[in-house]
């Protein structure tokens, strides 16, 4: 809104909220940072013992194509297995 009205020159967010705000506001356009300004943040998803089934049917639903395809759109990487 700021941005919109003027009353600020830049907006500084993580990749997900700059395309929100990109589409709220079409003049506004995304830069990325240099590599070594640019941080980021890693996620993880881990199933405990004894989880009930709907646990497991949300992990395999987070982690189908349909389900990267989704975290894509909204500025996503797709997962790195570990050990």
């Amino acid at each position: 809104m700021l941005i919109a009205e003027g009353k600020a020159d830049i907006f500084l967010t993580y990749c997900t909220n700059a395309r929100e705000a990109s589409e709220q506001n079409p003049g506004q356009r995304i830069v990325a940072l240099p590599e070594a300004l640019a941080v980021g943040a890693d996620y993880g998803l881990t199933l405990i013992n004894g989880a009930p089934p709907a646990a497991m049917q949300l992990a395999a639903i987070i982690l189908s194509s349909d389900g990267q395809s989704i975290l894509a759109r909204y500025g996503f990487a797709p997962p790195a297995a570990s050990k």
